[in-house]
């Protein structure tokens, strides 16, 4: 699935195929076992859980997946759980990473929350 430049969406996006955005993103992405690409021109403001993450473009807000890539054309604003975190040179990031075993962590508070 791809978006177009001049598109905006506020909502959330679920998809069982890997998905590019090149326009304006708000929401919730959900794209288990598959790819998110932000491309150079995009702002995307959501949570997003894929399996892998590229972003080119600017990101703002929660990443879960198994890898992130972040391009030299993009500006992330974000907290990133991952086991894979790659951030090349010109990037702008601005944020924490953690690894799996954050994700642990974080996956028995979730699980108490909703015991209680």
């Amino acid at each position: 699935m791809r978006s177009g430049t001049g598109l905006t969406i506020k909502g959330d996006l679920t998809a069982g195929e890997d998905v590019t955005i090149e326009g304006l993103f708000e929401g919730s992405i959900e794209v288990p076992g598959h790819r998110l690409i932000t491309g150079a021109g995009s702002r995307v403001r959501a949570a997003v859980n894929a399996s892998t993450v590229t972003i080119d473009g600017h990101l703002e807000g929660h990443i879960i997946a198994d890898t992130v890539d972040i391009g030299p054309t993009a500006t992330v604003d974000a907290n990133i759980l991952t086991k894979k975190f790659a951030l090349e040179e010109g990037a702008r990031f601005n944020g924490a990473v953690n690894t799996e075993r954050a994700r642990a962590a974080g996956n028995i508070a979730k699980h108490r929350q909703r015991a209680g």
